[in-house]
């Protein structure tokens, strides 16, 4: 493995400064050779200051480290770092920089002999003078440097008492430098992240030392934070600069074309190797320039992106889209204020007005917190970010309307604009019985065959059936008309394993996700002659009677349409053979029936029973009585007004199930022959069953709920 193998991606490894010339994305070597060239051959009689400047993040430290490796092979060039983060206050910064350059000076293995020779003399002399400028010093964190000043234990000891020798020790070093056949390079970065106060004394430093022969520093800031912080009364912070710095460069900003090259090249890397979300082409390029491009300038901003891009990636798996994902990350690391205000305003930003043209106060109390997060983007991003990200909001920025097809659209292309997926990448969390986006997709991928849609919905556990059929109502546009008849005769098949009671006051119930992708298909078959032969066919491999009968009410004719998706003589046979068939089902054909009470009194004619016979043959069977005696089953919620409190009460069609059993008579000797196959163990008893037979024995009393 190769180190570039090992350290990754130089756009993805990391925000340290690069070191090797390979990790250069910015053809910055170009202008690190020249110079180091110019550091080379400028004239340092009387020492030397070359500044590069530039805002944070451009690169500088990057190019120092280029144009460092540019001098190394030199062999009349000693390169030395200083880091002025290591000296602790301002008495120890003048004693510490000499100390400093004592030590590294001492370090060239790499050099000629004479050169050496010639290092170790005169940073012999800078110890000595850096003892003679500050002998009680201790630096935190400068353990080699302090190493080197007490290992010249002689030096250290002469240099306390003689601080009237300072001057002759400077024109020692001078002297040396003078017989030195190279030049000593000081590289001084991240000057601009001291305080006011130690740019001051930094740069004092600099001015004071500056002449010395033979040495050219290299100073690396921001000249708007240096200026700034050199300012004073009655003295210009620019002019003061110039007095200390000879030569210039100004690291020159990243063209346009090169951030949006690297911001792409760095999320393609970035999330190659990670199971992510779909990738919408159709808006990645609107997102990514309209919103993700503007908000970057620096390399350094695109790797922080970058880095973070990356776990959350990871953590989010594939219930995110690729476009959403990448937006919001790019908001939360460059724009952190507007990402706080989008995760506290969840509702305003994803909800979707019940009715067009309808205002209820909503654009008043949401338009201001809509405006305010577009405030705090350049430019046009902000209201960019609201019509691709947020297209809902549109109706506080816009008067743009969307409808409940647009947020089933939404949520199947896993985008933020649907409050569980916006919800999910802020919390990481999906809301119970949501199912992974994953299994929705398998299921999709599986309609137009049959046995592997079948296969694909088995895998769908039944607390996550639901929600799978509800989102897949955004995929069946796509079905060609030849699958159409397979998936309704898979999806017909779900009714069991759905849940019978309704969860709240405004729950439609389960059967609606089953009904509703059921019709949308049926309703996209063209011709009624096309829909009779489907629909004949769809019944015939359909074995459950409720089924059977939801689907018939559901292509016939419907009271909230003026159109039948069928034929009235298909719907009319149909309705027969469901009665003929239904009537005298065996009780094996029955006992497990979704809803078997209802079934029967909708299907089954009430008329002609006024001799008091059971409408089906099967009712006096034990299982049969119970399946019938469960379904019977209702609860009543009320709800007082103000309160959060959901009373529940139980109910028994009792009148129903008389009418159904033919007489109480029947009804109650049907369930005493039930009760003792319970006792036998032959029917076993679940919570709704059991329920039911509690009222039974209440009814069966007298007892009656108050409201009736």
């Amino acid at each position: 493995m190769t180190e570039a193998d090992s350290n990754g991606s130089p756009l993805v490894s990391g925000d340290d400064p690069i070191t090797r010339e390979q990790d250069d994305l910015l053809n910055r070597r170009s202008l690190a050779a020249a110079v180091a060239e110019e550091i080379v051959g400028m004239n340092a009689d009387n020492g030397g200051v070359l500044a590069i400047t530039g805002r944070w993040g451009t690169g500088k430290t990057s190019l120092v480290n280029l144009i460092s490796n540019k001098l190394e092979p030199n062999e009349t060039v000693r390169t030395i770092r200083f880091n002025p983060w290591f000296f602790a206050g301002t008495d120890q910064l003048m004693g510490f920089f000499f100390t400093e350059l004592a030590s590294q000076l001492q370090d060239t293995e790499k050099k000629s002999k004479r050169f050496r020779r010639r290092s170790v003399s005169i940073a012999e002399n800078f110890t000595r003078y850096s003892a003679a400028l500050s002998p009680l010093k201790f630096v935190p964190f400068a353990g080699t440097a302090l190493g080197a000043a007490q290992g010249i234990s002689s030096g250290v000891s002469q240099a306390f008492g003689q601080q009237a020798s300072v001057y002759e020790q400077r024109a020692e070093i001078i002297d040396s430098l003078n017989k030195f056949n190279g030049r000593i390079v000081v590289l001084i970065d991240d000057i601009d992240r001291l305080s006011q106060g130690e740019i001051r004394d930094l740069l004092r430093l600099v001015r004071l030392n500056g002449s010395f022969p033979r040495i050219i520093y290299v100073l690396c800031f921001d000249r708007a934070v240096v200026e700034a912080a050199l300012d004073d009364e009655g003295i210009d912070g620019s002019a003061y600069l110039e007095k200390i710095v000879r030569t210039s460069v100004e690291v020159p900003p990243a063209t346009d074309e090169s951030i949006a090259d690297l911001l792409i090249r760095g999320i393609t890397e970035c999330l190659r190797d990670i199971p992510a979300g779909p990738l919408d082409e159709s808006r990645w390029a609107d997102v990514f320039w309209q919103v993700v491009r503007p908000l970057f300038s620096t390399l350094r901003e695109i790797k922080r992106f970058l880095s973070s891009l990356s776990l959350t990636a990871r953590s989010v798996g594939g219930e995110v889209g690729i476009v959403d994902l990448v937006a919001l990350e790019a908001i939360r690391v460059q724009r952190p204020r507007a990402y706080d205000l989008i995760s506290q305003n969840v509702s305003v930003l994803t909800e979707i007005q019940s009715s067009f043209g309808r205002d209820d106060g909503a654009r008043a109390r949401h338009t201001p917190t809509v405006q305010s997060i577009i405030e705090l983007f350049p430019d046009n991003v902000g209201a960019s970010a609201i019509r691709l990200i947020f297209p809902a909001a549109q109706l506080y920025t816009e008067n743009v309307w969307h409808g409940k097809e647009s947020e089933q659209t939404w949520k199947r292309d896993r985008r933020v604009a649907h409050a569980q997926i916006l919800r999910y990448y802020f919390h990481r969390e999906l809301p119970e019985g949501t199912a992974p986006s994953a299994q929705v997709e398998m299921v999709a991928h599986a309609i137009g065959d049959e046995d592997s849609l079948r296969a694909a919905l088995s895998r769908i556990p039944d607390e996550l059936l639901e929600d799978t059929l509800d989102r897949l109502l955004a995929h069946l546009a796509s079905v060609p008309s030849e699958a159409i008849q397979s998936t309704v005769i898979v999806l017909l098949e779900m009714f069991p394993r759905l849940r019978v009671e309704p969860q709240g006051f405004f729950d439609p119930g389960a059967d609606y996700t089953v009904l509703r992708p059921v019709l949308r298909l049926m309703e996209q078959v063209e011709g009624q002659e096309k829909a009779d032969l489907i629909a004949r066919d769809v019944y015939d491999a359909t074995s459950s009677f409720y089924a059977r009968h939801r689907f018939i009410e559901l292509v016939g004719e419907r009271a909230s349409s003026q159109s039948q998706i069928i034929s009235p003589e298909l719907e009319l046979e149909l309705r027969r053979r469901l009665r003929s068939e239904f009537s005298s089902a065996p009780a094996s054909a029955l006992e497990h029936e979704r809803e078997l009470l209802r079934t029967v009194v909708q299907v089954l004619p009430r008329e002609g029973n006024e001799n008091g016979f059971p409408l089906i043959e099967a009712a006096e069977s034990p299982h049969v009585a119970a399946q019938l005696l469960s379904t019977g089953l209702t609860t009543a919620r009320r709800q007082t007004m103000g309160s959060v409190q959901v009373h529940r009460e139980d109910r028994l069609a009792w009148d129903t199930l008389l009418l159904v059993f033919g007489n109480e008579d029947i009804f109650r000797s049907a369930v005493t022959q039930m009760q003792a196959s319970i006792a036998a163990g032959e029917i076993e008893v679940d919570d709704r069953l059991s329920r039911a037979l509690a009222l039974f024995e209440k009814y069966s009393s007298g007892w009656r709920p108050e409201d009736l």
